[in-house]
């Protein structure tokens, strides 16, 4: 008998189950949940913490239970209204169909959830197919909420009119949809290509820079400032080639003095200089540039030492103090591109920065307006409410034939009335007999003690 129960109530628990994890999904993206939870000890002192969107999940899937366990006695009273006791017979068959099914094994299988969960997850929207049942409950609470109040308020042809002019408008937000999709593609795809552009100039500088090192070591050169950045720089620029862009504005240097100082040193300003410095003679010497005259130069032949910088890793011109690299080194073959490539870096963290706050809107706007087809799906349960009062020929019934839920909750809530003011009247009689006969022994005992 256990077992039949179970195979009874299971599609509605997947169907809500589904539902609650691709909502509990779209509402932590929007920081109003969280699948975050700490631990503590017997004093209350945190000592760990973990991630369970199966726990969090319940209290969503709470929700959405009390939400069905009011809307089903809503969908029986609009049934009732439209069709009376033959649509409440018809109502009352398609909500058990599913657990009939299921205990007959013929209701088949679907998968509500979500392939993956995200944590923290902004613009990630879970399952289409747990979408489904979302929309459904939206759908049919809206249905059954406006035919109870197109009965009961004895509403007429006037509020369809009235109805469409608010319907109708709702197709034009499908053009603002589309070019708002088409902006957050265009951010999405220059975010994209100014990080790979970021970790392409990261990489073409770290391999220069691991010649250098080798150079160093092979010329006995480990005490010069320039040849130990060499070694203590590349853990940044690795990082930086490897990581994303949350990475790179999260912990990349904010301006080229921080690319010359490791994270344990602090470097001074003639520090960052004397390594400029020995740079460029480093460039000088493997890379020399013949200058003809104030305009016109000669660079060495390209090489596997001697390279031209591609120009996007090079827009960027060296920082000051002025005269103490050419600025155009960009124009020129150089064993060390550091002077370009590093202004270059800093100088991307607050485009990148802004590209990345309007990713991260476009993708909150994802979450906003999964939520707001939810309320579309609410409007069109009310359009499709309006159709059915008109194909059930609600208009055209006499009046004793309306609002009959409404007069069946006047009337239950009278007699529930009634009942209550008889309880506290009986109540009330009760409790003054009580008294009453506590005060007579009260002076029965009194007079007995005065004889004594």
């Amino acid at each position: 008998m256990p077992v039949s129960i179970a195979n009874f109530f299971y599609p509605y628990a997947t169907f809500l189950h589904g539902a609650a994890y691709n909502l509990h999904q779209i509402l932590e993206g929007l920081d109003v949940v969280s699948s975050s939870f700490t631990e503590r000890d017997t004093a209350g002192k945190i000592i760990g913490g973990y991630w369970s969107p199966d726990q969090a999940m319940v209290i969503t899937l709470g929700y959405l239970m009390m939400l069905s366990l009011l809307v089903i006695p809503l969908l029986a009273a609009t049934a009732y209204t439209v069709g009376k006791r033959q649509g409440l017979l018809i109502y009352l068959g398609i909500l058990f169909l599913p657990g009939v099914l299921s205990c007959l094994g013929l209701f088949p299988t679907i998968n509500y959830l979500p392939t993956r969960y995200t944590i923290h997850g902004v613009g990630k929207l879970g399952s289409e197919i747990g979408l489904i049942p979302l929309l459904m409950l939206c759908a049919i609470t809206g249905w059954g909420i406006m035919v109870l109040a197109y009965d009961n308020l004895n509403l007429t042809e006037r509020f369809r009119q009235i109805y469409d002019h608010f319907w109708f408008p709702l197709a034009l937000v499908a053009a603002v949809f589309f070019v708002a999709d088409n902006g957050a593609s265009e951010d999405n795809a220059m975010l994209k290509g100014a990080t790979s552009g970021i970790q392409d100039a990261s990489g073409y500088l770290l391999s220069q820079i691991r010649r250098y090192d080798d150079y160093c070591k092979a010329n006995g050169l480990d005490d010069l400032k320039s040849c130990q950045w060499s070694r203590y720089s590349q853990w940044t620029f690795t990082h930086i080639k490897e990581g994303e862009a949350s990475y790179f504005i999260e912990f990349a240097p904010d301006d080229s003095k921080g690319f010359y100082s490791a994270s344990r040193w602090v470097l001074s300003d003639e520090d960052i200089i004397a390594i400029r410095k020995e740079i460029a003679d480093y460039n000088q010497k493997l890379c020399p540039v013949k200058y003809l005259s104030s305009d016109i130069s000669q660079s060495s032949p390209l090489s596997s030492t001697c390279e031209y910088v591609p120009y996007h890793f090079c827009m960027a011109k060296p920082d000051g103090p002025p005269g103490l690299v050419d600025d155009r080194i960009g124009s020129h073959t150089v064993a060390l591109a550091s002077e370009c490539i590093i202004p270059r870096l800093a100088a991307a963290k607050p485009y990148l920065k802004q590209l990345s706050a309007l990713v991260v809107q476009h993708d909150q706007a994802k979450n906003h307006r999964w939520l707001y087809f939810l309320a579309v799906a609410v409007a069109i349960g009310a359009k499709v409410a309006l159709a059915t009062t008109k194909l059930c020929l609600m208009d055209e019934r006499p009046e004793a034939d309306r609002r009959r839920v409404l007069r069946a909750v006047r009337f239950r809530a009278g007699q529930c009335m009634r009942l209550l003011k008889r309880l506290t009247v009986n109540s009330s009689r009760w409790v003054r007999g009580v008294a009453s006969r506590a005060a007579r022994r009260f002076k029965r005992g009194k007079r007995g003690g005065s004889r004594a």
